[in-house]
Order: C-alpha cells, then sequence, then structure tokens
C-alpha cells in the first residue's frame, strides 16, 4: 500500500514538473511569431520609408532640375526694339495730280505687304476690337493671363485640345521671333519673354507693335496694310463694323477673311462685336449699327452676308463666263491682231516700271548693295518714292501709244510680236525732271517688262550732230551761225570718198552756212567739224559732259559713230533726251531723273536728287545751237517741219541710222524737251515699213500737251545779238550787200563784216583762208568706217 501511493505521488510530482515545461515551449513560439511580425513590419516600414525617401529626393531632384531649367529661360535675354525689329514694310510710290497733290499711284511688297501705322493713327475702337477678340485682360495682365493658361492646360490635358491661350504681348513674342513650335519648351519661353517685354515696354507700345505685325490674310500685316487692302482706307478711317472683321479673323486669316469666305466672315465680325459690347468697348446703339452696316470692299466678293450683292460681281464674273473661251477679247476681224498681245493684269505703266529700275540701281548705289539686295530692300523697306511724272501727260502719252495707227500709215495687222516695228518716247523739262515717257507702241506686254524708253540701246544718227559736233564748235568758237563750211567729202587713205549726203550725192564742193548745214543734216561738214575739233573732243563731251555710258572706248572713236551717229551700240533714249536738255537749259546738263525723293517709312530722307546741274556749254553758245536747231523745224525744207506747232517755238534734230534701221526726232518747246525712236528691236531695215515721219508723230502727241499757259519762244541769252549777215559770204552784212538775212551772234564774238569789193562769191575764193574756219582736208588721211553711207 504504501508503495503504490509512493508512485502515486511521484506520479503526480511528474505530472506537476511536466506542466512548466509545454507552457515555456509554447511562449518561445509565441515569441518567436511575434518577432517574425515585428521583423515583417519592420522591412515593410523600411521599404516604405526607402521609397518614401527616394521620391522626396526624386520630387527634389526633379523640381530643381525643373528650377534650373526654368531659370535658363527667366535669364535668357531677350531684349528687343519693337520699333526697329527686322520687318518688311510695304513702299509707296507717289506723284502729283493736275492739282499739284501728291497721290499714291503704286505699292511694293515682298512676302509681308505692311504699311507701319503709328498708335495715335489707329482708331480707339479699332484697338478695342482686337483686344476684345484676342485679350481682354491685357492691360491687367502682366504679360500672362494666368487664369487662362490655367484653363487652357487643364483643357488641353482632360480634352486633348484648347483655345488659345496666348495674350497678345505672347503673340507679340511668337511673331517678332519665329520661334512657334508646338512644345512646352518654346511656352515656356514664350512666357518668360513676355513677361520681360512687359517690364520694358507700356502697354501702348505693345499693342502698336501688335497691330503693325499681326498676320491678316495672305501677305498682308498689320491694320495699316488690311486697311487698304481690304476697305481701300487709311487705317484712320476704319469704322468700327470693319475693325470687327479684322480682329475676327485673327484666328485663320487666311480662312476667315472676306476674299475667302465671306459668311464665315461675317460669323466672325459679329462675335467680335458680341465681345467688345459685352465688355462695355462699344454702346448699344454702336453695336446695333455696326452689325447691319453694309461694309464695302476693295476687291469683288462674292455672296450676300453683308446684307447687300456686290455689283461688280456678276457685272466681271458675268461676262467672262459668257465669254468664248477662244476669244482674244477684242472685237477686230482678224483672229490675231498686231500690237495686241497683252495676257497678263498691267498694274504700272510705262514710267513707274522705269522708275522702280532706277530707284533699285540709286539704291544699290547708295547702300552699298548688289542689285538684287536692293531690290530686295525696296519691296520690304517701306520707303516713299516721289515721282517726277506728269500724270496727265504721262496718261496721255500712254494712251497715245496704245494705237499703232499714230505710227504708221498701214501695218501687218496678223504680225507677231517679234515683228512689229517698235517705239519709246521720253519727255523731260530743263531741269532733268522726266515728265513722262512710254517704252512700246501697242499693249503693255506686263509690269516690268522690257522698257524701250530706258534700256534699249539703238543708233541714234543724225541726232548726235548737234551734241557732239556743232554745240562743240559754237562753244569754242570754232563756228558761228553762218560760218561758211566746206560741204566736201574726206578721201580716205585708199582713195574712196566719203562721206555720202543723205541724198547720196558727196557735196557740192562749195561753201554752205552753219545753219544750212545743220538744217540739211550735211554728213561732210560734220565729218569736217569733227576734224576740226578731234575725235577725242568730241568723244570725252559726251561720255564727260553728258554722261553718255554707252559709247564702246575703242571702236566709237571715229568718224562715223562720233559725227554720224553710227555708233556701234548706240545710246538709251533717256540718255539722248538728257543731252538735248543742254538747248533749252542755257547749257546746264542734268541727269535725267524719275523720282526727286526717297524717304523711308519714318519719313526721314534716304535719297534726295540733287537740284544742281552742271554747265557743260556757255548759256550764249547753247541758245545759238538752238537757233540752229530752229532751221532744221521752222522752214519748208528742213527735215523736222512736220513737227512745227501753231504758236509754240518748235527747234529740234532728225536722225536715220545706216540703211534706216532706226529713226529718231529730238525736238524742243521752250517747257519740254522730247525725244522719240522708232525701230525694230532687233535693229533690222526699217524702211519698207509705212510708218509716218517722226517729227509729225511727235507734233500730233506734243499738241496734246502744250495750251494756252505753255511757254510760247525760247528766252534769249543776253549776250546773243541778232545781225545780218552777207549770204554769200556769211559775214556781218553792209548796206552794199545784196543778199541778207538774219543771223545770231555772241556779243563778244562777232564776225568780221562783209568786204565791199565781193561779188559773186569772188570775196569766198579770194578771202577764203581768212573767213573759212574750215580748210580743205579733202587729201588728208582718216581713219573711218566706211561703212555709213546715209545718216540724216
Amino acid at each position: 500500500m504504501s508503495q503504490k501511493k509512493t508512485n502515486y505521488l511521484n506520479a503526480d510530482v511528474e505530472l506537476e514538473e511536466s506542466t512548466p515545461a509545454v507552457k515555456k515551449k509554447s511562449k518561445k513560439k509565441q515569441n518567436k511569431t511575434l518577432n517574425t511580425v515585428k521583423h515583417v513590419l519592420g522591412v515593410i516600414g523600411t521599404t516604405f520609408l526607402s521609397l518614401f525617401m527616394i521620391v522626396i529626393i526624386t520630387c527634389c531632384i526633379v523640381a530643381v532640375t525643373l528650377t534650373v531649367y526654368i531659370m535658363q529661360f527667366a535669364d535668357s535675354a531677350f531684349d528687343v526694339d519693337l520699333k526697329n525689329v527686322d520687318l518688311s514694310y510695304t513702299s509707296f510710290i507717289y506723284a502729283k495730280n493736275s492739282a499739284g497733290e501728291q497721290v499714291e499711284i503704286k505699292r511694293l511688297s515682298g512676302d509681308e505687304n505692311r504699311i507701319w501705322v503709328n498708335m495715335e493713327q489707329i482708331p480707339k475702337h479699332t484697338q478695342d476690337a482686337f483686344t476684345a477678340v484676342e485679350d481682354k485682360r491685357f492691360y491687367e495682365h502682366e504679360g500672362v493671363d494666368w487664369k487662362r493658361t490655367v484653363r487652357v492646360t487643364i483643357s488641353t490635358l482632360f480634352n486633348g485640345y484648347g483655345e488659345g491661350g496666348s495674350t497678345i504681348t505672347q503673340q507679340l513674342v511668337k511673331n517678332i521671333t519665329g520661334d512657334d513650335r508646338v512644345t512646352p519648351e518654346r511656352k515656356i519661353r514664350e512666357i518668360f519673354r513676355a513677361l520681360n517685354l512687359e517690364k520694358q515696354y507700356t502697354k501702348i507700345d505693345i499693342l502698336e507693335a501688335y497691330l503693325n505685325r499681326v498676320p491678316l490674310g495672305g501677305t498682308v500685316y498689320g491694320v495699316g496694310s488690311a486697311a487698304y487692302y481690304y476697305f481701300g482706307k487709311t487705317v484712320d478711317q476704319l469704322t468700327i463694323a470693319e475693325s470687327a472683321i479684322l480682329a475676327g479673323m485673327t484666328r485663320s486669316p487666311s480662312v476667315l477673311n472676306p476674299y475667302a469666305n465671306l459668311e464665315r466672315s461675317k460669323e466672325r465680325q459679329l462675335y467680335a462685336l458680341k465681345c467688345m459690347y459685352e465688355q462695355g468697348l462699344i454702346t448699344t446703339d454702336e453695336y446695333e449699327a455696326a452689325k447691319t452696316e453694309q461694309v464695302k470692299f476693295r476687291l469683288i466678293v462674292e455672296g450676300d452676308a453683308y446684307g447687300y450683292k456686290d455689283p461688280r460681281y456678276d457685272e466681271y464674273y458675268g461676262n467672262n463666263a459668257n465669254k468664248d473661251e477662244n476669244s482674244d477679247g477684242y472685237d477686230d476681224e482678224d483672229t490675231y491682231e498686231a500690237y495686241r498681245w497683252n495676257e497678263y493684269e498691267i498694274t504700272q505703266n510705262w514710267y513707274v516700271d522705269a522708275a522702280i529700275q532706277q530707284v533699285i540701281e540709286d539704291l544699290s548705289k547708295a547702300k552699298g548693295m548688289t542689285y538684287a539686295e536692293a531690290k530686295a530692300d525696296l519691296y520690304k523697306g517701306g520707303y516713299k518714292i516721289y515721282l517726277n511724272m506728269d500724270m496727265d501727260i504721262q496718261e496721255k502719252l500712254e494712251t497715245f501709244f496704245k494705237d499703232p495707227n499714230n505710227f504708221f500709215y498701214s501695218y501687218d495687222k496678223t504680225a507677231i510680236e517679234e515683228n512689229c516695228a517698235q517705239a519709246a518716247f521720253v519727255l523731260t523739262d530743263y531741269r532733268g525732271n522726266v515728265v513722262a515717257l512710254a517704252g512700246g507702241i501697242g499693249d503693255k506686254p506686263g509690269d516690268g517688262c522690257f522698257n524701250r524708253a530706258t534700256q534699249a540701246i539703238l543708233p541714234i544718227g543724225s541726232t548726235m550732230k548737234p551734241i557732239s559736233v556743232y554745240g562743240q564748235a559754237v562753244d569754242k568758237d570754232i563756228i558761228n551761225y553762218s560760218s561758211m563750211i566746206l560741204d566736201k567729202c574726206i578721201t580716205l587713205p585708199e582713195g574712196t570718198s566719203w562721206p555720202s549726203n543723205f541724198e547720196g550725192d558727196y557735196g557740192s564742193g562749195g561753201y554752205i552756212p552753219a545753219w544750212y548745214a545743220v538744217q540739211q543734216s550735211k554728213n561732210t561738214t560734220a565729218v569736217r567739224m569733227a576734224q576740226v575739233l578731234g575725235i577725242d573732243t568730241c568723244f570725252n563731251f559726251l561720255t564727260d559732259k553728258l554722261n553718255v555710258t554707252t559709247l564702246d572706248y575703242t571702236y566709237d572713236k571715229a568718224y562715223s559713230p562720233i559725227a554720224l551717229g553710227q555708233l556701234t551700240q548706240g545710246m538709251t533714249l533717256m540718255e539722248l533726251a538728257g543731252a538735248y536738255q543742254i538747248f533749252g537749259s542755257g547749257g546746264v546738263y542734268y541727269e535725267p531723273k524719275l523720282y526727286n525723293l526717297i524717304t523711308d517709312y519714318n519719313d526721314k530722307t534716304v535719297i534726295e536728287q540733287e537740284p544742281l546741274g552742271d554747265r557743260v556749254m556757255e548759256s550764249d553758245s547753247a541758245y545759238i545751237t538752238n537757233r540752229l536747231l530752229k532751221a532744221v523745224t521752222d522752214t519748208t525744207n528742213g527735215s523736222g517741219r512736220y513737227a512745227k506747232i501753231d504758236g509754240i517755238e518748235v527747234v529740234g534734230k532728225t536722225g536715220t541710222s545706216n540703211d534706216e534701221r532706226v529713226l529718231a526726232f529730238a525736238g524742243l518747246t521752250a517747257d519740254y524737251c522730247g525725244v522719240i525712236r522708232l525701230g525694230f528691236d532687233d535693229n533690222k531695215n526699217i524702211g519698207t515699213t509705212n510708218y509716218i515721219y517722226l517729227a509729225q508723230v511727235w507734233h500730233n502727241f506734243m499738241v496734246n500737251v502744250v495750251n494756252e499757259d505753255s511757254t510760247k519762244t525760247f528766252a534769249k541769252d543776253s549776250n546773243v545779238v541778232e545781225k545780218k549777215y552777207c549770204t554769200e559770204t556769211g559775214l556781218l552784212a553792209t548796206s552794199k550787200c545784196k543778199n541778207t538775212a538774219v543771223g545770231y551772234y555772241k556779243a563778244d564774238n562777232l564776225p568780221k563784216t562783209c568786204d565791199s569789193t565781193h561779188k559773186d562769191g569772188e570775196y569766198v575764193k579770194k578771202h577764203g583762208g581768212e573767213t573759212l574756219l574750215v580748210p580743205d582736208w579733202g587729201t588728208q588721211k582718216a581713219e573711218e568706217d566706211t561703212s555709213s553711207t546715209s545718216s540724216n
């Protein structure tokens, strides 16, 4: 019993001893689990902390990078002179009308047609129209409208598009820089540049620059150019309705302008007016009136969106629609009529063509540019060019040259352009101002076409004689009005007689007075005058004094070119006019000029023509030569007799080149010097052409120029006296001289008095060496081109 008891007791003890061990084991397991959780949580916490730190660091890096990036734009210089930024401005050409007022006759523009206008010229309602549509908080923000920018950004992010968020200042920045790529970088640059621009300029400066740069359809930029292009007005004349049209098209000017789509233009105009009204910029009455205004456009528009139909539309397009497609536009029995080949729109006359050419050449010299650079500069430089053109006379000349019947008794009406004889005319006053010119008969082929008045280099025939030999001979006191000159050819080294006169003879062998030699255009006497003067003297006078640029320094230093006008190339008609001016200006040469002043768009003088001329001949010599030319037109057998105008004194000289290839006439009144030339462009023979004498053609035009206010006679030179001379000797007449006439002489260089012993020419034979200033060079050698046999 006791033993069992002991075992039980032991069992109890064992039982009691085993209980703490079980508990200990369970506790360890719990601790292990807890540690695992803590470890996991620690790892998670560390991970999140690391990620958070990475995000923070990344954000810091991004922020720093973005800050540095943005600061680069903020620090980048954007300093621009809004007035002198490189722009393309429209150039203007002006001429005086009959009332003496400067009238705009032509605009020149390159890729950008722009007219700069100052803010005070732009109506307030025009300014308001653009700010209302484009930037209603323009006067409130500092370059960027942040509210609008945020709204547009959000709209773009969520919808993929948004309305324009750029302010007027930002648009100006984009226009100036040309930086218009659709990227975030460009937008950031634009924002900082806009903020910078607003710090440098006032709102007025910025709006003025914007309104002068804003694109408004095609090559039209700025409200100044748009006012003319769309409405034919200056900007200060724009109405509220017209201003709203311009402001309304800014979003897409190529599509929303009235010439592209009249209805959409009207829709945008109404939108602009609504913006102006809602922003309190116009009154209710102004709003209602502008909505219904029947705006008139400069060019033809299609539709009735503005409350009326353009009457020109049906008139122009309707007529064209009914035309035969094969018709040449002329009501003539011939399928094609000569001198009617124009297929192009003509926007400028012959004078403007020539003036543009002269301006480009002068700008090239003045600015040290190439011709191409000067041309580009003219078309974008905003110049104002004031022409010397008389608009009334030019219009008459254009009309006269339009009709070939003014030049030919008859002509081949089926001839093509290349086979049509052509003519040109230049009219100047006696200060070098070109009053009018024409460069071709019939249709003007186009703008800037070949101009025979200024560009054709052709022979001038005997019109050369007064400017190369006779005028100088008088000026150097070699001859006077009645000096006797030997009418006899010279003998060339090979024994050939040269030259012949127009009639085919080789001279009478006798002596003829100077005035008669000029009147009959004797080749023999002209050559002898050249011999006395010397070829170099004659040549240098033409090139150095009369500014003839087309002479050949090798081949034109010979008697045929210098004395007879048979030049290697020829002269331009403009240069011929300049040369003949001296016989009406008292011996002063003025270079022919088509304009008198060029200014820039700020009215600063760029080129001003020199008003003073160069004296190339004494005034008394010029007047006496003028009297020699009077014999050509004022006598019944003078070659220029058909040029006479009733009541108006006319002097002049005819000219015919070799084999009648080119005809010319230089005629002068007391007010004008006019030169005309007729011939083929390729210098072929014109002898078979049934032409009207050029002196007659000259007359037929000039009778439309002279009027009751025209100066009737040339002013007599104070140093010239009229004296009777003996027609047998050319000396001053006495009471014993049977045949006398009136001549013109220098008061300080009168001829000798005729000797009483002369009779039937015996005086000439006996005293020829004393009184005849030109001896017989019949046996003298002369290097000469003998191809010329006829000049008149």
